[in-house]
């Protein structure tokens, strides 16, 4: 049986190795066979105890070439958005970004 020292860091290993996996969480516990609500509560500990707060990742926002007629807007996970290069979505970017 585990002490509560040990479980301790098995989980934060767990934690570290979805953070290397690049997967979301979801996925990262579907394949690792790991119930999703133990996760969470190990992640909130994990957050806890290193001061992670709670933010939005920054993203990069670069338009394209103009023939493309399209801004993408890339996060730090791969994850890509992509708009109409026009004025209002230049404008709805920009409240959303200031906000």
């Amino acid at each position: 049986m585990q002490t509560k020292n040990e479980q301790r860091a098995q989980c934060m290993e767990m934690i570290s190795k979805w953070q290397q996996s690049g997967l979301s969480q979801k996925v990262f516990c579907t394949d690792n066979n790991i119930r999703y609500n133990v996760f969470h509560y190990w992640y909130r500990v994990y957050k806890t105890e290193q001061n992670v707060p709670a933010s939005f990742l920054p993203v990069n926002i670069k338009p394209l070439a103009k023939h493309d007629q399209q801004i993408t807007i890339t996060g730090q996970n791969g994850l890509e958005v992509r708009l109409p290069f026009r004025d209002q979505a230049v404008g709805f970017i920009k409240q959303l970004l200031l906000s």
